[in-house]
């Protein structure tokens, strides 16, 4: 996991080829180019990358749950508000499945409904910044922490292989 402000981006290129070309896509729009796409999808290079933008409430913590994939990475970007956002590894003894996984929506969840229950995961407030959330890392997000309507972009990464 790798958390930071979108002016720091620029940092993270060179890991991969699809990593690069999701950053240089939100560089070349900027926050404004962002918030105007349209709410869903955009396609950015076909099913290796693409933005799922999205306004909403977040919900109270026992309406969320962790999740992760395995086909893509996130790099979630909060454009405007606040949410609370959690991760914590694979491994962590406290992860119970609670939806199997989907191949279709590439997701496992874990812990609906009950995610105070996953000790030592990191919480931290995502705010106006970045979260690039790798297969391993089991994550949460739309947690609320202020009632404040957020304003976001979901890209999903397939994994270089």
């Amino acid at each position: 996991m790798i958390v930071g402000k979108l002016n720091h981006l620029y940092r993270y290129t060179g890991i991969s080829k699809n990593i690069d070309t999701c950053i240089n896509y939100i560089l070349e729009k900027g926050i404004d180019g962002l918030l105007a796409l349209p709410e869903g999808k955009t396609e950015i290079d076909g099913k290796n990358v693409y933005v799922n933008r999205n306004t909403y409430i977040a919900k109270d913590k026992k309406d969320t749950f962790f999740e992760n994939h395995e086909n893509y990475m996130d790099l979630q970007v909060v454009l405007k508000g606040n949410e609370y956002f959690a991760y914590t590894d694979i491994s962590n003894p406290d992860l119970k499945v609670t939806t199997e996984y989907n191949a279709e929506k590439d997701v496992t969840k874990f812990n609906a409904g009950d995610v105070d229950s996953v000790k030592n995961a990191q919480w931290f407030v995502l705010n106006e910044g970045f979260a690039l959330v790798f297969t391993e890392d089991v994550h949460l997000g739309k947690c609320d922490f202020d009632g404040q309507t957020v304003e976001k972009c979901v890209f999903k990464i397939k994994i270089d292989k």
